[in-house]
């Protein structure tokens, strides 16, 4: 093996991949993003919660990654995991609705905003960590409206204790867990040619 051929096998693998978004690349983007997000959500309800509030909870760190490889469809699973995890909980998925919606920003945002594989600087964390803070205030909205419309806390209150604490952990665990992440596996997802180039 001729020296540059060598060096270019240990390169990581982040450029987009051939493949075309066929039904099955988005059933197998779908499926994947499902399973992994709805057990880290699921897991992440027996965790200690601290006055109330779940600070154990890693399913963002791994949203961003699926936005990124899989666009459209690695959003969509997300938002299936946790409907899925909130079935063996003994949740109505129905009334949390926006929230669970919401979950898809965790993916889109980044997939719209950041729009690279891997986080190699100070630069691309930056621009990373933008991406998820807009994500994670998104969302966190949507769950203090959710819980207003469900009446388990006034949206104000909400606002004041839901929404703070929620976009400072997620937004943690997506900054720091998320770059391990996406440096870490995106080779493979390419080289396996799971990569789905664009949104959809």
């Amino acid at each position: 093996m001729s020296a540059s051929a060598n060096e270019e096998a240990t390169q990581p693998a982040t450029a987009p991949s051939a493949l075309s978004a066929s039904p099955a690349a988005r059933l197998v983007a779908v499926v994947i993003s499902a399973l992994v997000y709805g057990a880290l959500v699921y897991i992440s309800r027996f965790t200690p919660h601290v006055f109330g509030i779940q600070l154990l909870y890693p399913a963002p760190a791994v949203a961003p990654a699926f936005g990124l490889w899989f666009g459209v469809w690695g959003a969509l699973g997300v938002v299936l995991g946790t409907v899925i995890s909130q079935l063996p909980a003994g949740l109505n998925p129905l009334i949390w609705f926006p929230a669970n919606l919401g979950q898809a920003l965790y993916a889109l945002v980044p997939a719209l905003l950041y729009r690279q594989l891997s986080v190699d600087s100070v630069q691309s964390w930056l621009r990373y960590a933008v991406a998820c803070l807009l994500a994670a205030v998104g969302l966190e909205l949507l769950l203090a409206w959710n819980l207003a419309l469900n009446g388990y806390v006034a949206f104000d209150v909400g606002m004041r204790t839901v929404f703070p604490t929620g976009v400072l952990t997620d937004v943690l665990w997506m900054v720091v867990v998320g770059p391990v992440v996406l440096n870490t596996v995106s080779p493979y997802v390419v080289r396996a040619g799971l990569r789905i180039r664009g949104l959809v």
